[in-house]
């Protein structure tokens, strides 16, 4: 490939996908925490609609496995407020089946919202990203979260109800050596973003960005860290109003 070439090659999707050998759908949720970069050279074109169904299923499904560290973190987070935690055990059942409602809607709007910071970074990294590749390595990165969240209700439930501070116990980052119920929430937002999950979530669309439009390891990690430090944005909103101050476990 001579120089014109390799430059226009860059900024667009990868088009050789069908040169790799064929995989299963299962050995691409393998590789996403193994192997991204192998993912994204063998699913650089392909559909977005069968990892996203895939992902708001274990989603929904994790969301009723994982009901036991829910509560016990809605326990901890409303000791304090007798007449919610009073609400919470009488109505425990209907706000299981509201949740189980808002689970996949909920994952839906982060990934596109993540998709929309891609293709906005991308922009300003002249990496001309498609909105449909940017949702498919969005929905790949929820992945990362779902692991984050499962391993959020592990640590909740080895740690048991008492002494549990939902702030420190759910997180694999800063706040659990420094963060406490009495943490200012805007610190808090702040300090999630650092999470291990995170953090290993923003590597993957990265890694999905430079391998789908053949740019630099560099340039497409930089389109990631500005989705990531974009996505601080609401979180921090959010904690200013007040709003989303219980987190489940292993949200970022």
């Amino acid at each position: 490939m001579d120089e014109h070439d390799a430059h226009a090659a860059q900024g667009r999707p990868a088009e050789d996908a069908a040169a790799e050998p064929a995989a299963s759908r299962w050995e691409d949720y393998v590789d996403v925490f193994l192997s991204p970069a192998e993912l994204f050279r063998r699913r650089a074109t392909d559909r977005v609609a069968p990892p996203l169904i895939t992902l708001l299923a274990l989603a929904l499904l994790f969301y009723f496995v994982l009901l036991p560290a829910n509560r016990l973190v809605m326990q901890a987070s409303m000791a304090d407020n007798p007449d919610a935690l009073a609400a919470m055990e009488r109505f425990g059942m209907l706000f299981q089946v509201i949740g189980s409602v808002f689970v996949p809607i909920t994952y839906a709007a982060m990934i596109a919202f993540a998709a929309a910071l891609l293709w906005l970074c991308g922009r300003f990294a002249d990496v001309r990203i498609e909105f449909s590749r940017a949702m498919l390595v969005a929905t790949y990165g929820g992945f990362i979260y779902l692991l984050a969240q499962v391993a959020g209700s592990v640590a909740v439930m080895l740690h048991g109800e008492v002494g549990l501070d939902v702030v420190r116990h759910i997180s694999f980052g800063p706040l659990r050596f420094i963060g406490s119920a009495d943490t200012d929430p805007v610190v808090v937002a702040l300090l999630r973003r650092f999470d291990l999950f995170t953090l290993w979530q923003a590597a993957v669309w990265g890694i999905g960005v430079s391998v789908i439009y053949r740019v630099s390891r560099v340039r497409g990690l930089g389109v990631a860290l500005g989705a990531w430090l974009l996505m601080t944005v609401p979180a921090v909103l959010m904690a200013l109003l007040g709003i989303g101050q219980t987190q489940s476990p292993g949200a970022g």
